[in-house]
């Protein structure tokens, strides 16, 4: 695998932390609770549609998927304390 095939997925993934660090500021700001995994089921939801592919090998299975989610969870929450 060619790591440039891999720079748009990555780009798509900061734009993913983008929206979930949007989600986290609106949550805070109307004093809702908020949590890595309220922000992880936001980003999987929003994530549903993606299918990354490399060589025409899609690289995101269900449990991949939540688990990007997760990590994208938990950075909007770690990087906000």
């Amino acid at each position: 695998m060619n790591t440039a095939q891999l720079l748009p997925h990555l780009m798509k993934l900061g734009e993913h932390l983008k929206s979930a660090h949007e989600h986290y500021a609106t949550l805070k700001s109307t004093g809702k609770p908020f949590s890595a995994e309220i922000i992880a089921a936001f980003v999987q939801t929003k994530m549903a549609p993606w299918d990354p592919k490399v060589g025409g090998r899609s690289l995101l299975d269900d449990d991949t998927r939540a688990a990007a989610a997760r990590f994208i969870g938990g950075i909007v929450v770690n990087a906000a304390m």
